[in-house]
């Protein structure tokens, strides 16, 4: 009797347990998020490179000619690149990283910018004297606005202007560009032809081409303020995630330096490698990748620890970056 009861208590188990298992729904399988993919534009190699930022591995080599300028939109659906020697800006699909359109913007197109909502990309057309502002719905051209020798541009945080560096020889310049409204496009004249332009809500930073130091100027009034030197030949720059500092690459010095905006003065300077090029914040403000043209790489730097961290193997000559968000 005893025998059969404990039996009967092991089987009556065994089923509760057989039933509970094919009766109640299981837990879904945790689905992996996605790996953020970054977009490097390979100028030796006359392609885009796929980075996954988590094996650190080149996931594919997207082939387009001279990229030159390049940016991911906001939503993380879209890579455009300037293709200087086509006359194009190629669009990147993300999904499956394929060139899903080819938009003719003029000669010798370079920096590319993106407005902060995604809607607006300005693309600067060196050999058309144009920025090209294009409508992201549609891949199509929107507007073109006169800019002598356009070279590169930064927009506000509002989305509302887009300032861009005139090259041109006899009268270089910043020129501001209403991307919303139809106020005219004002010129503000400085003394060398610009490189690289950073927005910020009171002052724009910018490098020059020929003069070691980062230049700032009133965006409202285009007045200057005192040059900032740095390590030579500055190119790159952006704000940090906190606004409290600018970052700035130099390439004679191969580093990233830190301009405390309070003071205007480089804090720190962080060795990166040859020819430093291009600045990608992490999407959590905490560091920066910055592309090394002569050393085919590309390092992650820590901000806090003012280090780098990590060295990447990219291809040849690495210039622009972009971060998929």
């Amino acid at each position: 009797m005893y025998e059969r009861t404990v039996a009967a208590v092991i089987l009556f188990s065994w089923c509760a347990a057989c039933s509970s298992s094919s009766d109640a729904a299981s837990p879904p399988a945790a689905i992996p998020a996605p790996a953020r993919k970054a977009y490097v534009g390979l100028f030796g190699d006359q392609a885009v490179a796929v980075l996954d930022t988590v094996s650190k591995r080149v996931l594919k080599t997207i082939p387009v000619t001279a990229p030159d300028g390049l940016i991911v939109t906001p939503d993380g659906q879209k890579v455009y690149v300037s293709s200087g020697d086509s006359g194009s800006v190629k669009v990147v699909g993300t999904h499956d990283d394929t060139i899903t359109a080819s938009i003719d913007v003029g000669a010798k197109p370079a920096g590319i910018a993106v407005t902060p909502d995604g809607m607006r990309v300005l693309v600067s057309v060196a050999g058309a004297d144009e920025a090209v502002i294009i409508d992201t719905s549609t891949d199509s051209v929107l507007k073109r606005v006169s800019v002598a020798a356009a070279h590169s541009s930064c927009i506000t945080a509002d989305g509302r202007w887009a300032y861009v560096g005139s090259q041109a020889t006899s009268a270089p310049a910043i020129v501001r560009i209403d991307l919303i409204g139809d106020t005219a496009p004002r010129s503000f004249p400085v003394d060398k032809s610009p490189r690289a332009l950073s927005c910020t809500s009171n002052e724009i930073y910018f490098t020059v081409v020929g003069l070691d130091a980062v230049e700032l100027m009133d965006p409202t009034t285009g007045t200057l303020g005192t040059p900032i030197a740095s390590g030579g030949s500055p190119h790159d720059l952006r704000p940090t995630a906190d606004g409290k500092f600018e970052l700035v690459v130099s390439q004679t010095a191969g580093d990233l330096e830190l301009i405390d905006r309070a003071s205007d003065t480089v804090a720190t300077s962080v060795p990166t490698g040859k020819l430093a090029h291009w600045i990608t914040l992490f999407s959590d403000g905490t560091g920066a990748y910055v592309t090394n043209e002569g050393d085919n790489n590309v390092v992650a730097v820590d901000l806090a620890s003012k280090r780098v961290i990590d060295t990447i193997a990219i291809g040849n000559a690495p210039r622009k970056m972009a971060l998929q968000p």
